[in-house]
């Protein structure tokens, strides 16, 4: 064949191939079209779909005993424990990084923690069906808590089933971890906040079980009450010895002791989470020793004892579990308990015109407690992604230290077209607000004072009162602290309010009960502005004039039921000359007055003092305003002090009948009434004069509450927040730490 032949065959098979090309170019899309035109689109997208990946191992963490953190034990000097990793999936699982769920800006552990993979490296592969043991050792040398709870997290490349099954790759994994370094009190020193918090119950069954088996000797109950109420003062003095002035959340545990921690409820994400730290000692510690003198005032109760020491005992253990849960919705159900005993010792046991007083208190504070109710709703639905404490992830929780973390406010939330935040800032507010009781929610208050007996009074206005203002620092301020920041100005305005109009109603009464009821009204209002001025010393005085609030009141209280035992009435314009009858009665009366009033050398001058301190830079002239309260306070004192008093004695009690037994004579007060008195009127003095004791207890939990709602400024005064502060705000915005080793690693934003 010739040379011209070869050349045009060649060029007949490329124009050949040059034709085939081309029909396919032209056939593909004809095809395509054809095969949605016949309803083949699945077709398409499975030509168009990613290769199927091969088998991927699944990751799952294993711990003795299951469905709990990891016990670290004792070794010598320090805590180890270990779990497992394991590989359930059909392929290799490999793990990235294995590390302690902490960082430098946010210490939610305490110092020492570290972990490591059994035979060493940072990261690890598995096999199908292999494991890998988990280390975790805590060396507690030269560390203040004394307890630890934190997670240890897991990060892989496993997979799982995520949205309508398809594989896709795992969030990160956690398991949850615990040592006790355990007390001088063994097993009472590590469960302390519970044994205070329920062993009241006992006398609710001991109550039950005396009316089962009928036994009529009830003033015995009386008696088992005080043993009761005098264990758990013994056992707060214990806490008070034991408590870490110095702890904060640089020390871990987010600043908290005597923690106790476990799953509640798992189905809601509940926990059963208590702890105390600088905000919330002193009135664990004020809680134990009104209810000892509420139990020692109801020796005047004498109906239906069976009854009302069920309800005393009931009441106690609510009151307690609130200044302790870290949880919000174990908060929400102490706060309710607290509310249905309230209810019947007004009820049952009051005045005249007790159901009506009752009724009234009922309303109100349910009505606040619905409004925290939904607020606690919106911060369970929007919590984010974390772990419960035995590491179980979850995208919901009501744990207040977890919450803390959640940037609210950057999240942009709305409620009704407004933010979010400032909506549930109210909703919280106006909950706590009815029970300080701040105006206009205050006028459940004077109803419920005068109707109720002597002992509940002292409960009421030693402690309940004092739930609203801790619930605002407790809740408000830690979860939202810009919130705060926006409603600080309108808290010291309904504070001035209160201590105003408070003092000149106060003034304008003849009940010498309903004189102190509306004097509490005022003295609450200056936790309100103090709270407002968002100041070191102003947060430090509203827990300084909550603890004295709560001692001079409940002296207050039980010395006016003294001389309502005696005589059936507390009009002050009947009464006149009792110092010549009752002097001792009368000295104590006008030490209480006193220290009401804000006299130096009592207690009740510090937390005014304070607020005044804390005040002045931001709020002058509502500062100068709630100074002429203190003109107004002292005014009304002194005027009952003359009218009660001095002067002549009116010679007409001599005939009454409620004096014949005491030959027409007002008898002293006794020994009973002075033991009740006598605790607060020795701490009312010392602290007037020596108030360390008290401010050693709250200065660090001032300052850590201080650090989340203000910012050093030309108007502070005194304890700027350090460089953690800095930290704190980083770790609250999200950012993650990338620092992280596999030692002391930290997830920052483990959401």
């Amino acid at each position: 064949m010739s040379n011209l032949s070869l050349v045009s065959m060649r060029r007949g098979f490329a124009l050949a191939r040059s034709a085939r090309s081309t029909s396919m170019k032209l056939l593909i899309p004809l095809l395509i079209a054809l095969s949605v035109v016949l309803g083949a689109a699945p077709l398409a997208q499975a030509l168009d779909a990613p290769r199927a990946p091969g088998p991927r191992g699944q990751i799952a963490l294993r711990a003795e005993p299951p469905g709990a953190p990891v016990e670290l034990a004792a070794s010598g000097p320090d805590h180890v424990g270990s779990f497992t990793i394991e590989n359930q999936g059909d392929g290799p699982l490999k793990v990235t990084r294995v590390i302690v769920r902490t960082s430098p800006e946010d210490p939610r552990v305490p110092p020492g923690v570290s972990v490591e993979l059994e035979g060493g490296g940072a990261s690890a592969t598995l096999a199908p069906g292999a494991s890998r043991k988990v280390v975790v050792r805590w060396k507690t040398a030269g560390v203040r808590a004394r307890e630890l709870y934190g997670h240890v997290v897991v990060e892989s490349d496993a997979v799982a089933a995520g949205a309508a099954g398809v594989l896709e790759v795992a969030r990160t994994v956690a398991m949850g971890i615990h040592a006790e370094r355990g007390s001088s009190l063994g097993f009472v020193g590590d469960h302390i906040l519970s044994i205070l918090t329920f062993l009241p119950l006992l006398g609710v069954v001991a109550v039950f079980l005396a009316h089962l088996f009928r036994y009529r000797d009830d003033r015995k109950l009386r008696l088992m009450t005080v043993v009761l109420m005098g264990v758990n003062l013994v056992l707060a003095a214990w806490l008070y010895a034991q408590f870490d002035r110095g702890f904060t959340r640089i020390d871990g545990n987010d600043g908290y002791q005597f923690i106790e921690h476990g799953v509640w409820i798992r189905s809601l994400n509940v926990e059963y989470f208590v702890g105390v730290d600088g905000v919330s000692i002193s009135m664990v510690l004020l809680t134990a020793l009104i209810s000892f003198v509420g139990a020692l005032a109801s020796y005047s109760v004498h109906d239906q004892l069976k009854g009302y020491f069920a309800m005393y005992n009931l009441l106690v253990t609510g009151m307690f579990g609130v200044f302790i849960a870290l949880d919000l919705f174990l908060f929400f159900v102490f706060w309710e308990v607290m509310l249905l005993p309230m209810y019947f010792l007004i009820g049952i046991w009051g005045g005249p015109r007790r159901e009506y007083a009752a009724i009234k208190f009922f309303l109100y504070t349910l009505a606040g407690s619905v409004f925290m109710l939904l607020a606690f709703i919106w911060f369970y639905l929007n919590a984010g992604h974390t772990y419960l404490v035995d590491g179980q992830a979850t995208e919901r929780i009501f744990s207040i230290p977890e919450l803390s973390r959640v940037a609210w406010a950057a999240q942009g939330l709305t409620i009704l077209g407004a933010a979010a935040v400032k909506v549930v800032w109210i909703w919280l507010f106006v909950g706590f607000a009815i029970k300080i009781p701040m105006f206009p929610f205050h006028t459940w208050l004077p109803d419920a004072h005068v109707e109720a007996p002597t002992a509940i009074s002292v409960i009421l206005a030693g402690v309940l009162l004092k739930m609203g203002t801790y619930g605002i620092l407790r809740i408000n301020f830690t979860l939202l602290p810009e919130a705060t920041q926006w409603a600080a100005p309108a808290m010291a305005v309904f504070g001035v309010v209160n201590i105003l109009y408070g003092a000149f109603c106060a003034m304008a009464q003849s009940d010498l009960k309903k004189l102190v009821a509306y004097s509490s009204v005022s003295h609450m209002g200056f936790t309100l502005l103090a709270l407002g001025a968002m100041t070191p010393q102003g947060i430090q005085a509203c827990l300084v004039q909550m603890f004295n609030h709560g001692l001079i009141t409940g002296m207050l209280f039980t010395l006016v039921g003294v001389v309502y035992d005696r005589v059936h009435t507390r009009d002050i314009d009947r009464f006149g000359g009792l110092a010549s009858e009752m002097p001792l009665y009368t000295a104590l009366v006008g030490f209480a007055f006193m220290a009401s009033l804000g006299l130096p050398g009592l207690s009740g001058f510090w937390g005014e003092a304070m607020t005044f301190i804390g005040a002045f830079p931001r709020y002058r002239a509502l500062t100068i305003l709630a100074a002429v309260g203190v003109i107004v306070t002292a005014a009304y004192h002194l005027w009952a002090l003359q009218r009660m008093f001095l002067g002549t004695f009116r010679a007409s009690w001599r005939q009454s009948k409620y004096l014949e037994p005491f030959g027409g004579k007002f008898p002293e007060i006794s020994g009973r009434e002075l033991a009740s008195i006598a605790p607060l009127a020795a701490l009312v003095l010392v602290l007037g004069f020596w108030p360390r004791p008290l401010l050693s207890l709250i200065d660090r939990g001032a300052l850590e509450v201080h650090r989340l709602v203000d910012r050093p400024g030309q108007s502070q005064i005194a304890g700027a927040p350090s460089v953690d502060s800095v930290g704190a705000a980083h770790a609250r915005a999200g950012a993650p730490d990338e620092g992280a080793s596999p030692g002391q690693g930290a997830l920052a934003s483990a959401r």
